[in-house]
C-alpha cells in the first residue's frame, strides 16, 4: 500500500493555506505559511511544505529561502506547519 493511501486509510488530512502582513517593504512579499495534519510527522511536514508550495504557486509568488516547519503532536495525531516568504 503506497504512503498516499495509508494517509487516505488512516488519517483525516486537513490543509490550510494561508499569507500574513507583507515581510519586506518596497516588494510585494508575504510570510506565507500551510498547515497539514496526519498520524505520523514525517507525512505531516511533507503535507505542509506541498500546500505551502501549491499556495504560493497558484497566488504567482516565489518563495524565497526555505521552509521552516514546526509540529506539534496532540492526540493520536500531528499537526505541522510550514512558513516562508514569498514575494510575487
Amino acid at each position: 500500500m503506497s504512503i498516499s493511501k495509508l494517509v487516505a486509510a488512516v488519517a483525516a488530512v486537513g490543509v490550510v493555506a494561508f499569507a500574513s502582513v507583507p515581510a519586506f517593504a518596497g516588494h510585494h512579499c508575504v510570510r506565507a505559511g500551510a498547515s497539514a495534519t496526519a498520524v505520523t510527522k514525517e507525512v505531516a511536514g511533507a503535507l505542509a511544505k506541498e500546500a505551502l508550495y501549491q499556495s504560493n504557486a497558484f497566488a504567482g509568488r516565489k518563495a524565497r529561502g526555505s521552509a521552516k516547519v514546526s509540529c506539534k503532536y496532540v492526540g493520536i495525531v500531528t499537526t505541522c506547519t510550514a512558513r516562508q516568504v514569498a514575494c510575487k
